[in-house]
């Protein structure tokens, strides 16, 4: 049995437990999360028709990946890919991962972080917290600092979309038990500056991290109705 078979086996266990509501929109979530289609892009018009909220997720150099929101609990949301990867997102901000070669396991101080008052809150603030990875990499401190950049105007599902962009500065403040070239990273979060919707965001987990890009496709859609 391979790890396909035995995650929707488990997912399909889970689902019998729930109510017929909930059942329903977790069977859609999987029929898109594990579909053996190659296209990962996904029109308008398809955005619009989905059951589940959807976002395209560039890891890298990889080709871009859809992935549907499984779960939302405790005001995270939990979004599942076809081979099995999930992104666990709090705010905006990516709090743990799953199914990747590289995982962020646990974040720290997640309740202060600045960008559950974004966009409302526009001067620079800081922030401090404590990740741990896969490999042995356990409290590695981390500090923040936050500057609101200048409008920009995005692309999207063939849309033009007029932006917020944050641009958040992190720096990875303790030596670490792997080689890496550098002690810092920058992520970038664009909000929608009508409705202050996150839309996309750009995020390095680690100094050995893949950059994750994520556009939000269903708050997207959601804007032009």
């Amino acid at each position: 049995m391979n790890m396909k078979t035995l995650t929707l086996i488990t997912l399909a266990v889970m689902l019998t437990t729930s109510c017929s509501g909930t059942y329903h929109a977790y069977y859609e979530t999987l029929k898109l999360a594990f579909s053996e289609s190659t296209d990962a892009q996904m029109s308008l018009v398809e955005v619009q028709q989905s059951p589940v909220d959807v976002i395209s997720l560039k890891r890298g150099e990889r080709p871009v990946a859809i992935m549907a929101l499984a779960y939302l609990e405790n005001a995270q949301h939990k979004w599942v890919s076809r081979d099995n990867a999930m992104l666990i997102i709090e705010k905006g901000r990516v709090v743990r991962t799953l199914g990747l070669k590289e995982n962020l396991l646990y974040l720290a101080n997640t309740k202060s972080d600045p960008l559950k008052s974004f966009p409302s809150v526009m001067p620079k603030k800081q922030w401090q917290s404590m990740a741990d990875f896969t490999g042995d990499q356990y409290a590695y401190p981390l500090e923040s600092t936050f500057t609101t950049e200048k409008s920009e105007v995005l692309q999207a599902l063939s849309l033009n979309i007029t932006t917020l962009l944050f641009v958040e500065n992190v720096s990875y403040l303790a030596p670490a038990n792997f080689i890496r070239v550098n002690n810092g990273w920058t992520n970038y979060y664009w909000y929608d500056k009508q409705s202050g919707e996150l839309i996309k965001t750009i995020q390095t987990l680690s100094p050995l991290a893949e950059p994750l890009e994520i556009t939000y496709l269903s708050r997207i859609s959601r804007l032009n109705h």
